[in-house]
């Protein structure tokens, strides 16, 4: 029998590719080199690099998608937010006021996430409609394999060119942020190719409902609302920290563009050698399982960057292999919980809503951290027992409370919750 959904597939694998490398030039270091750039603080920083999960938000529009044709508005959707990702990295070439420099790169880096957030619903659930639900697993594993491979060579071979223009200052100069331009709309040009050549199932016309009543009635479901409680709390034990941690990197710890693509890099290889491990284990056990594994590698990534000082930088090492290590098995999981614990026919919304709240406590959740990283950064420190202890560490082992809490949660409430039927599913 003929398997239509193999192009789809393989389109799908080098999409999710394609967008992992556009990706790494508007969070972490890469952002932080702009942002270092047009010369903003830390605290400013690290707000700045929470609009992405503000943005989240905007999955809410994924109810207006359901039951509709998704590749036009998707492919058009994801052309518009990634141009504005390469229009992004021509504002460093302009001689800008501080007031227009700073509203058009926050008014350029929300469209783009807005858009983007807007059709990944859409997106996800028409691409994984071309996996059976027994390799959702392995697929993932392999699709997360294949993105980070190449991002690895992305973040190295920019990291290295950072540092070939790097200025007297230490920012790299006006030629690199001219060849990341050119780089990303190729990027986008072929990313863009993937989801034309790739085919959407028709689906049944589901029964007209108002988003209100969609909404309410999804929360009417206590699984539902266990499920969207994981997300929620791993959004907001990432916010607390880990959006501080690029200036921190380059300053306290004073690691070089190459030295921080490296043990970035690094991190990579961990990740994906744990993928295809957290993938069988998900399939053989549960993602549930699989993703109490990851969390708990990730309280023990966070509680080391709690102890990384200028000092100690090098154990900075620890906590990209152990959180590199975690997110192979949290990124698909927080997708494929959704799978395992809803009904297909809700489950876009379901995603939609999920995101939307847990992107907009974390936004709200990086706001108070960025100021309590002011105020310690104000007062020189924290100071025990004559060490100095630096605001993202402190802000690090509360991120690692917040994650001892979630394991305690996937333990309690959503080990014991049953899977839906499958014979129902979009697959069969």
């Amino acid at each position: 029998m003929k398997d239509h959904d193999k192009r789809t597939r393989i389109a799908y694998l080098i999409e999710a590719g394609f967008e992992h490398f556009i990706a790494l030039f508007v969070t972490g270091t890469m952002l932080g080199y702009i942002l270092d750039t047009l010369g903003f603080s830390d605290a400013m920083q690290g707000i700045i690099s929470t609009v992405a999960t503000f943005t989240c938000g905007a999955q809410l529009f994924a109810l207006l998608l359901v039951g509709k044709r998704r590749q036009r508005i998707v492919t058009l959707g994801h052309f518009i937010n990634q141009s504005c990702f390469a229009l992004l990295y021509l504002l460093p070439l302009f001689d800008l006021g501080p007031n227009t420099r700073t509203a058009l790169l926050v008014g350029l880096l929300f469209t783009g996430h807005i858009i983007n957030n807007a059709i990944n619903p859409a997106k996800i659930t028409w691409l994984m409609g071309s996996v059976k639900n027994e390799h959702r697993g392995r697929f993932t594993a392999v699709k997360e394999m294949l993105s980070l491979a190449g991002g690895i060579a992305v973040s190295v071979g920019f990291g290295r060119i950072a540092d070939i223009y790097r200025s007297a200052d230490g920012m790299p100069t006006r030629p690199y942020y001219v060849i990341c331009s050119i780089a990303l709309t190729l990027m986008m040009l072929i990313h863009t190719a993937t989801l034309l050549v790739s085919r959407e199932k028709p689906e049944p016309t589901p029964e007209r409902t108002s988003v209100r009543s969609t909404v309410a009635r999804l929360f009417r479901s206590r699984d539902l609302i266990r499920v969207i409680g994981v997300g929620i709390l791993w959004n907001v034990a990432s916010a607390i920290s880990v959006s501080f941690f690029a200036s921190y990197l380059r300053e306290e710890l004073a690691f070089s563009f190459t030295t921080i693509a490296l043990m970035s890099t690094l991190g990579s290889v961990c990740r994906i050698a744990a993928s295809p491990l957290l993938g069988r284990i998900a399939d053989k056990h549960s993602f549930a399982t699989s993703m109490t594994i990851s969390f708990a590698a990730a309280a023990l990534a966070f509680l080391s960057m709690s102890f990384t000082a200028p000092t100690t930088r090098w154990l900075y090492l620890v906590y990209a292999c152990l959180h590199a290590f975690a997110m192979a098995g949290i990124n698909s999981g927080v997708i494929n919980l959704i799978y395992d614990y809803v009904a297909p026919a809700d489950r876009a919304v379901a995603m939609g809503v999920k995101n939307a709240l847990g992107g907009i406590l974390a936004f709200f959740t990086a706001l108070l951290s960025g100021l309590l990283l002011g105020k310690i950064q104000t007062s020189g420190g924290i100071h025990l027992f004559g060490i100095t202890v630096y605001a993202q560490q402190a802000l690090a082992l509360i991120s690692t409370l917040v994650i001892i809490l979630l394991i305690i949660y996937m333990l309690k409430v959503i080990a014991p919750l049953k899977k839906v039927d499958i014979s129902e599913s979009d697959n069969s």
